[in-house]
């Protein structure tokens, strides 16, 4: 059986990668279809692989963000003919590719694009309220949203990594997606038997808007308590002019930091909306609670007082007596240990493995 793997593109080593480095783990002779490339961002295991990027887009991915009109033209070119399985990981246009009439489709999905359903906005910032730009914006976003609901009947199954990604699948495409969370590196962060809390609360991750660390920052200076930012993005500078007296903003923190933080933290905060939230239970697989809002993917492994606690409004207000209720509980490490357990990255390998094979079996009917 030949199989292909595509992915949107390879710039960042964040969660798409890893899950894609995961599901790529199975198959590890099938090359793996991109349109932009930066090998130097990615891990030895990725580097290695035969990494085929688009040849017109790849030269222009300094200014990928400004090319997403092309990108349906650039996926659909990508000659996929003689391939009997094809395992897409989208979040924009990868699920968009041609195959052969009988070769199967699987996407695992992290989200339908957010930036022409429900987050245009976000994505937008300031330039939304540019009536030039926004009615251009518009009238792009129109002819994507046609082209993301056509594209997706080419897909013989979809896997969301949340309940939350599953109903939006549903909403925008009209088709049905079976549930399996992105793998965890739970070894990474089990903390040693003697490990201390220092005190601090957390919050990690890309430095973008939707993540809402303004509101964190907002949260814990009006308590008094000491906030770790730590991550990278374009939202740095912003972060760090919010950051009073009790913030620190660390920007890109090497392994050795991130796995350190995660274990030292009192809490995760982890006040945005997002499609599930590896960095959460990272988190917890270090023993370490998060605050949440419930609201997204966190609905999949918050359970309340156990393993974390929800704030219901996007305000300082709400996250704070969130906070202050954390407070007044007994977490017991073991038992976030356990519960993150159950995203493990052999037990992702182990789902998608048997996914597969019932997605391979011969139609009878």
């Amino acid at each position: 059986m030949k199989v292909a793997i595509v992915h949107d593109w390879l710039v960042s080593w964040r969660g798409g990668e890893k899950v894609l480095e995961s599901i790529a783990s199975v198959y590890p002779d099938a090359p793996i279809y991109t349109l932009f490339c930066e090998a130097s961002t990615l891990p030895e295991s990725l580097r290695q692989r035969n990494i085929i990027a688009h040849p017109v887009a790849n030269r222009l991915r300094f200014m990928r963000k400004a090319l997403l009109p092309l990108m349906p033209a650039w996926i659909e070119s990508i000659d996929l003919s003689g391939f009997d399985l094809v395992i897409s990981t989208s979040s924009c246009v990868a699920k968009g590719v041609l195959t052969d009439p009988g070769a199967r489709h699987l996407c695992y999905i992290h989200s339908p694009m957010r930036y022409v359903w429900d987050q245009r906005d976000e994505y937008l910032g300031g330039a939304r309220k540019i009536p030039v730009i926004r009615f251009f914006v518009d009238l792009v976003s129109l002819w994507l949203r046609m082209w993301d609901v056509t594209s997706a009947a080419r897909v013989d199954l979809f896997v969301a990594n949340s309940t939350f990604v599953k109903n939006r699948v549903r909403k925008y495409y009209g088709r049905s997606a079976l549930v399996v969370p992105p793998p965890i590196d739970v070894a990474r962060f089990k903390a040693p038997s003697d490990q201390r809390k220092e005190g601090y609360l957390l919050a990690a991750g890309a430095f973008v808007g939707y993540k809402r660390f303004d509101l964190a920052i907002a949260a814990c200076e009006k308590l008094g308590r000491k906030l770790v930012v730590a991550g990278q993005g374009p939202e740095l500078d912003r972060l760090r002019s919010l950051a009073g007296a009790h913030t620190k903003v660390i920007d890109a923190p090497d392994d050795q930091t991130w796995t350190r933080i995660m274990r030292e933290a009192d809490a995760l905060l982890f006040p945005g909306v997002e499609d599930f939230g590896m960095t959460a239970v990272e988190a917890m697989s270090a023993g370490t609670p998060v605050i949440a809002r419930r609201l997204g993917g966190a609905l999949d492994f918050i359970v309340e007082g156990k393993t974390g606690v929800f704030f219901d409004e996007p305000t300082v207000d709400s996250l704070c007596a969130a906070i202050e209720r954390h407070q007044q509980i007994q977490w017991s490490r073991k038992e976030l240990e356990n519960y993150a357990a159950k995203f493990s990255r052999d037990g992702f390998i182990a789902r998608m493995r048997v996914i597969i094979e019932e997605l391979n079996e011969p139609d009878l009917s």
